[in-house]
Parts: structure tokens; sequence; C-alpha cells
């Protein structure tokens, strides 16, 4: 699946799944939206598991969507990054009930790497939603209006 990078007011910006030849890729199913996580300050840029807890207890990210890339060749990360930025924001209002920009969370997501494009045929995007003031999530953020 794919890795993980801070960027500067705590908002993640997914920058693809491993490059590591030895480490397998998450293989997420549509089931999975919906799925809480909880990612430590310390994770690094790649994710190789997903840090999956119920979301009941608190949590820092919830998975909104997952989506195929439209690219038939690997396009480099700053395309699949747009990419996601326009699926991912998409797909939030659907899921969450209000338009991202009314909202007091943010989008977040993540993308595969040229490595996992080609040898296990990752196309996925996965949106994430977590708290904009940086607080936990407790709870889903389904049909919240948050």
């Amino acid at each position: 699946m794919c890795a993980l990078a801070l960027a500067a007011a705590l908002v993640l910006v997914g920058s693809a799944c491993s490059d590591d030849d030895e480490s397998p890729i998450v293989d997420l199913e549509p089931k999975s939206v919906g799925v809480c996580l909880e990612f430590s300050e310390d994770t690094g840029p790649e994710v190789t598991e997903l840090p999956v807890v119920e979301c009941g207890v608190a949590h820092s990210h919830e998975i909104i969507a997952i989506v195929e890339s439209e690219s038939t060749v690997y396009p480099g990360f700053e395309a699949l990054e747009a990419e996601a930025q326009t699926a991912c924001l998409a797909e939030f209002q659907p899921y969450v009930g209000i338009n991202p920009f009314d909202s007091e969370l943010f989008v977040t997501w993540l993308v595969p790497t040229l490595t996992t494009w080609d040898r296990d045929d990752d196309r996925q995007i996965v949106c994430l939603v977590g708290n904009g003031n940086g607080a936990d999530l407790v709870g889903t953020v389904e049909d919240s209006n948050r």
C-alpha cells in the first residue's frame, strides 16, 4: 500500500508505498473504507502496515475512500499527488456530509511508489481524514457533518 510523509501544520500527505523490494504492500479492499488508523508522530516516510484501531478509541485518521489511479503508466509523484487531491476532495462530502472547505477535518492521502506500481500493480489512492486542530478523532466521521 503506501508511504506517508508528515507535512507542515500536521497535515499528512501520502507519498507512496514501500520502495523496499522485501516489504509487502498493504492490500486494501473497498470494505476498508471506514477503518480508523492511529499514526504516531514518528511514523516514517513509508507505510507497509496500517495501524488499525477501533473507531471508538482515540485515533489520528479514518479511511474515507479508496480509488484506483486513472493512469495506465506510472505518472510520477507530482501527478499522483494532484490526482489524489482531486479524488479525495471529491470523496469527502459524500462520506462526511459537509464540504471539505467548510469542515474542521483535513483531507490527506497515500499514493503508490514507482516500485509498488511496477512490482505489485499497485494503483490505489487511499483517502484519509484527520482532525484539523490536531486532536484525536473518537468515533467515525461518516455522516458527521464535521
